[in-house]
């Protein structure tokens, strides 16, 4: 198979402060909450035809600015399923217009499954859009001018991290394919006004799935970050920012995920209102926690690195879902790095006769932000676009019997290229192209993995099993460089 291309673009930074007192920030929030009076809202992320029947609580977009001469920085959580790198450009380019800041705008989707769908994947029936264009414009426009107004707001302000690793975090995140591999590491960070000492941001980086309520529920919610954010903002003031880590198979619903409610000392039902708010509230009570031992830091430079990445498209069903205009045309193919909008008909396994896409690859993008004093990395922010397995982060990668690709070379482990403690991994960031999976454990076609008796799920999610070792690879070079 032909390699495909990670082109590394031009915006490589690093700005030395001539203060540290010149370390700025600012956060704003804005509601994104689609309108559900006269429209069908389809939900994202449990199947087709899950109409909205109600709000829960407000879903949100939340930007963090952090500005040192001549460069911002701009990262973004949004409370959606996840958006394509198409509405990431088409944000950036609205952004732009509203600030005269050199800027880079990172956004990263919390992976809710009880919000709109954005993606297209999850409407009426298969191959049929659940996308309301009219909303999508809209929370577009949103998320720029959010990501402005936290601009506009930038004050002198100071720099704490921390991290956790408390065993509690490992219970709450349910794993069912194998190998049983997390990523429990809770990272967190705050921006302090140094005018005040108030806070200006807290932001809180953990991995699992925002799926605690489970397919029967039809209520708009961010989910467990909801009550995370909630418990920060009332604790700490200012605003809370969750990122979701390294989410591929790794699950909040199940008996894995026990948590006992200390009102009725019973374990809260699976599925539950409660449940989600337990979690969430538990998740935020770790993170003041980790707080209480932060290391306050002067950043005196920023590094910067971004790289634009062709991954090779093996799904059928999603060029399938191209070329019937599901993504509403905002996930284009490409070959030899140029757009390919050809399509032919085929008859498909299952599928019957269709349209097909047959462009080779997917365009998306990985970014890798270091934060230094004196040129020693303090903390790292890198972004995966889509939904990356525990194992490849961790390490773990294990060869079964029943693999497709069983002698694969065994891909990067991200935490290995690292250089700090600190390591924000934001999933979902800037792209969604589904799960990134080890290629060694890539299980498409029966014998399944360990001589299951059914299919690992996995692989219908993804774009194929070239992805990891695309985005990864792209990720080293960027880590690699001086």
């Amino acid at each position: 198979m032909r390699q495909s291309l990670a082109i590394t673009v031009l915006l490589s930074i690093a700005v030395p402060l001539a203060s540290a007192e010149r370390l700025q920030a600012g956060a704003a929030q804005s509601a994104i909450t689609p309108e559900l009076s006269g429209r069908v809202v389809y939900l994202a992320g449990f199947g087709h035809n899950r109409v909205a029947t109600a709000v829960h609580d407000d879903l949100y977009a939340r930007c963090l600015g952090l500005g040192i001469p001549k460069l911002t920085l701009v990262v973004c959580s949004v409370d959606l399923i996840g958006l394509f790198y198409d509405d990431v450009l088409t944000i950036r380019r609205a952004f732009q217009q509203k600030t005269s800041s050199a800027a880079l705008l990172i956004i990263a989707s919390t992976h809710t499954h009880a919000g709109p769908d954005t993606l297209g994947l999850y409407g009426p029936e298969a191959f049929e859009t659940g996308i309301d264009r009219q909303y999508l414009e809209w929370v577009d426009q949103r998320i720029a001018t959010t990501a402005e107004k936290a601009v506009g707001a930038m004050q002198p302000a100071r720099l704490e991290l921390a991290r956790d690793d408390h065993p509690l975090l490992a219970m709450l995140q349910g794993v069912d394919r194998p190998p049983i591999v997390k990523d429990p590491f809770l990272y967190v960070m705050r921006l302090v006004a140094r005018s005040t000492g108030q806070t200006i941001a807290t932001v809180v980086n953990w991995s699992d799935h925002p799926e605690v309520l489970g397919r029967k529920n039809t209520e708009i919610t961010a989910d467990y970050p909801h009550w995370t954010r909630e418990y920060l903002e009332k604790k700490l003031g200012g605003a809370a920012l969750f990122f979701s880590g390294s989410i591929g198979k790794v699950s909040s619903l199940g008996d894995q995920v026990a948590l006992t409610d200390p009102e009725t000392g019973k374990i809260a039902e699976d599925g539950s209102w409660r449940k989600a708010e337990l979690l969430g509230t538990g998740i935020g009570r770790l993170a003041e926690r980790a707080l209480k031992n932060a290391k306050a830091v002067n950043v005196d430079s920023l590094a910067i690195r971004t790289a634009t990445v062709f991954v090779p498209m093996s799904n059928p069903n999603f060029r399938v879902a191209e070329a019937a205009g599901v993504f509403a045309g905002r996930k284009p193919l490409y070959t030899n790095g140029y757009p390919d909008l050809a399509t032919e008909t085929r008859e498909l396994p299952q599928l019957g006769r269709l349209q097909y896409a047959t462009g080779h690859d997917v365009q998306t993008e990985v970014d890798y932000i270091q934060m230094r004093s004196d040129g020693v990395p303090l903390a790292e922010i890198v972004t995966i676009p889509g939904e990356i397995y525990p194992e490849l982060v961790n390490g773990g990668v294990t060869r079964y019997p029943g693999a497709d690709y069983p002698e694969a070379p065994i891909e990067p482990v991200l935490r290995e290229e690292l250089k700090t403690k600190y390591q924000f991994i934001f999933g979902l960031g800037n792209d969604e192209i589904g799960y990134l999976i080890p290629k060694a454990e890539w299980d498409e076609k029966p014998p399944w993995l360990k001589n299951a008796p059914q299919p690992w799920y996995g692989e219908v999610n993804s774009v194929g099993p070239d992805a990891a070792a695309v985005v990864l690879g792209a990720l080293v070079a960027l880590t690699s460089r001086p």
